[in-house]
């Protein structure tokens, strides 16, 4: 049986991302291809992935692929896991990254759009995991997921967007002991505000109670998000955290409950008030 990578590498693998055709996924991609992988880009807008495929181009990959599929169909995104797979014979790297967001209070957002966050954010990475299993298993690859800080902390005006982030992290806890059995490597990332076109439009549309909560937080860039998670995933660690304040509000909320919620209400409160 393959056994997970060790001080991975990744020239020549066959590496998968889905949402890869902007923000954290683009960063991604440039990182791979820095490294000489074999990328395959997922996403919805062919214009966009034509565009993605042309930057990356410019970092001389061996090779890149990219499929037009939406990671919430079922059908589509089995088939074009399993035709890369096909088509490149392994999968070794699978990058759950494609994600939507809704903004607004629970009770103001039609239920369509928190299914839809469910549907993309979750369950496309359900999807996309369950079909490249198979191909993970025989190359004892890698499996990550990126989750959010809000994929442990949930705030106001991420009805939306959050619950699905907490369930990738359930999902990836999950795995990681089951997949062991199998000689593939699961992971998880946390990052925090990332300046992406989907900050840039919750920043237009968000919450002023949740513009609040991270006024004092300086948005980090995709490409060190991208530098963070690879160094993680060369590691094979578990979680990746990209920076110290993310860990640190994870370490506060864990051992004082009582303490973070007075500490958030309190600023939601205050910036709801004016």
């Amino acid at each position: 049986m393959p056994q997970c990578m060790k001080d991975a590498h990744y020239k020549d693998k066959v590496v998968v991302i889905t949402g890869g055709s902007s923000g954290i996924g683009l960063a991604l991609a440039k990182e791979f291809a820095k490294q000489q992988a074999q990328l395959v880009l997922i996403a919805r807008n062919k214009e966009k992935l034509a565009a993605a495929a042309s930057v990356v181009n410019q970092f001389n990959p061996p090779g890149i692929l990219t499929y037009s599929a939406d990671v919430s169909d079922r059908d589509a995104i089995t088939a074009a896991v399993n035709e890369t797979g096909n088509r490149l014979g392994k999968i070794d790297v699978v990058i759950n990254n494609a994600g939507i967001t809704s903004c607004g209070r629970f009770a103001d957002q039609p239920a369509e759009n928190l299914e839809k966050c469910l549907s993309i954010n979750y369950l496309g990475a359900v999807y996309t995991s369950k079909a490249a299993w198979l191909w993970l298993k025989r190359s004892g690859g890698q499996l990550s997921f990126v989750s959010s800080v809000a994929g442990y902390i949930g705030l106001i005006g991420y009805s939306g967007y959050s619950p699905p982030k907490f369930a990738l992290t359930g999902l990836a806890e999950s795995l990681r002991m089951e997949a062991k059995a199998d000689g593939i490597c699961v992971s998880v990332i946390y990052p925090p505000d990332t300046d992406t076109p989907m900050f840039a439009y919750e920043k237009l549309h968000g919450l002023p109670e949740t513009a609040a909560l991270s006024k004092n937080i300086k948005a980090i860039s995709a490409e060190r998000v991208a530098k963070v998670y690879i160094n993680g995933l060369m590691k094979n660690k578990f979680e990746i955290y990209c920076d110290f304040n993310s860990r640190f509000v994870r370490w506060v909320k864990n051992n004082f409950p009582g303490l973070f919620r007075r500490i958030t209400d309190n600023i939601s409160q205050r910036s709801g008030n004016h």
